[in-house]
């Protein structure tokens, strides 16, 4: 009997019927009230029901009768990340890979680390034979820290391993990108699998074919990226980017707006905006976009002052500026302006 009703469950679970497969659980939960794997079967169809809440109730009792269930523990791992959970997410991988020792779940740990800016940390682990994904963690730790040289380095290594794993291409782009390495850049776009379903890969493409001014390919691949993962808000934030390079600021000023609302905290999304509203003339709007303490945001800030009239204001923001680059060529040609046009009136 219980036989048939797992059979009969895993046919409903894996057609999507999720609400009529955990019917079928729990009856088989009825002969066998002890089993950890039907607990778990009925944990991962709550979640995939997104009732993290019940998921979550019945992962509680799988490893109170086996702390060391590993489907359980995962199932606990991704909910911590679902809820931005980051540092919990964390530990809980930590125990995966105590139990497991396997380096795909070593990789799970440095990708949470990677997320919380612990960059350092991924470097304590002692990784005797690292393979790809290690060598693309490492690397995307580097890549954070600004250190490019080293992080090309993991990469190679994780190339000469696999020379055309989509993921270390892809990871080796973005660190030319940053570099500003444009023909190494394009030639990893040309070994890039444009039919692809990976958005990452995608927003790359597009970013890449805009910097080499083919916005239309640009276009075409970051929209195919927003189809795929349409609560993203970088992939807005580079479809505006495109537009605005096109002089078309009505779908530039349109995207930077999603972008904004589905991640308000970015900071680079609300500077490129006010640069729009400044290159519009719209200054009241670019200062309400520049609420934030950081160099370039208040270099605009100065220059609107500047190009409204408030001189004395826009000097005194310059000469603020000039303690953190002294030697930068914008701050100088302003200030000497503003003590120029001062001493004229």
């Amino acid at each position: 009997m219980i036989k048939n009703l797992l059979q009969e469950g895993f046919i409903l679970k894996n057609r999507g019927h999720y609400k009529n497969a955990v019917e079928v659980f729990y009856k088989a939960l009825e002969e066998d009230n002890n089993s950890s794997e039907l607990l778990f079967e009925i944990a991962d169809l709550y979640y995939r029901m997104q009732n993290e809440e019940k998921s979550l109730s019945y992962i509680e009792q799988i490893l109170a009768k086996n702390p060391e269930h590993i489907g359980a523990l995962k199932l606990l791992q991704q909910i911590f990340i679902d809820k931005n959970a980051f540092a919990e997410a964390e530990q809980t991988a930590k125990n995966i890979y105590c139990i497991s020792r396997n380096t795909a779940d070593l990789v799970q740990i440095f990708k949470l680390l990677n997320r919380q800016g612990k960059f350092d940390e991924i470097f304590e682990y002692n990784v005797e034979t690292p393979d790809v994904y290690i060598y693309i963690e490492q690397a995307r730790a580097m890549y954070h820290k600004k250190e490019l040289e080293k992080a090309e380095e993991l990469l190679d290594k994780a190339l000469a391993a696999e020379p055309d794993n989509q993921d270390t291409l892809l990871a080796l782009g973005e660190v030319y990108y940053a570099g500003n390495k444009k023909e190494l850049c394009s030639g990893i776009l040309n070994k890039l699998d444009k039919n692809s379903k990976n958005p990452e890969l995608l927003n790359f493409c597009g970013a890449v074919e805009s910097y080499a001014g083919n916005f239309t390919a640009a276009k075409d691949f970051v929209l195919r990226a927003i189809k795929i993962a349409p609560d993203n808000g970088e992939y807005y934030f580079n479809l505006a980017n495109i537009y605005f390079k096109q002089g078309d600021t009505t779908y530039a000023k349109q995207y930077y707006n999603h972008a904004i609302s589905l991640e308000p905290e970015k900071i680079n999304y609300h500077f490129a905006l006010a640069n729009l509203y400044y290159s519009e003339k719209h200054y009241k709007r670019a200062l309400e976009e520049l609420q934030y303490n950081f160099f370039e945001a208040n270099l605009l800030k100065a220059i609107i002052y500047y190009d409204t009239g408030y001189l004395a204001v826009a000097r005194r923001e310059l000469n603020n500026l000039v303690q953190e680059q002294p030697d930068n060529p914008i701050l100088i040609d302003y200030i000497e302006r503003i003590n120029k046009e001062l001493k004229e009136i």
